[in-house]
């Protein structure tokens, strides 16, 4: 009688543990999957810009010559150091969409 006792108290224990469980999924508010982006290509990264100007940074461990895409004339090609950050001329009203290796 033990052993079916014992045996019986892992089965409701096992239960009520699952209850909880269930009913916590169950109840929850349907979430959003998060937005997963792919990275973009290429070592440069936009950084912030402003009037006249942008950042762009060089997340890789070498040096690259990089600009921006910009609507019109894209400015010329800069280089930056591995891991580091080059700011570039824009010309007034220019915003930069991204930054690219050349």
């Amino acid at each position: 009688m033990t052993r079916l006792r014992s045996a019986w108290v892992v089965a409701a224990a096992g239960a009520l543990l699952a209850v909880p469980a269930a009913m916590g999924t169950a109840s929850a508010a349907p979430v959003a999957a998060p937005v997963i982006q792919a990275p973009e290509p290429g070592c440069a990264k936009l950084g912030g810009y402003g009037q006249g100007w942008a950042d762009i940074r060089n997340v890789c461990g070498h040096t690259i010559s990089a600009s921006v895409e910009v609507d019109g004339w894209d400015p010329s090609c800069i280089q930056i150091g591995p891991g580091g950050v080059g700011r570039i001329g824009l010309d007034q009203g220019d915003e930069p969409y991204y930054a690219y290796e050349c």
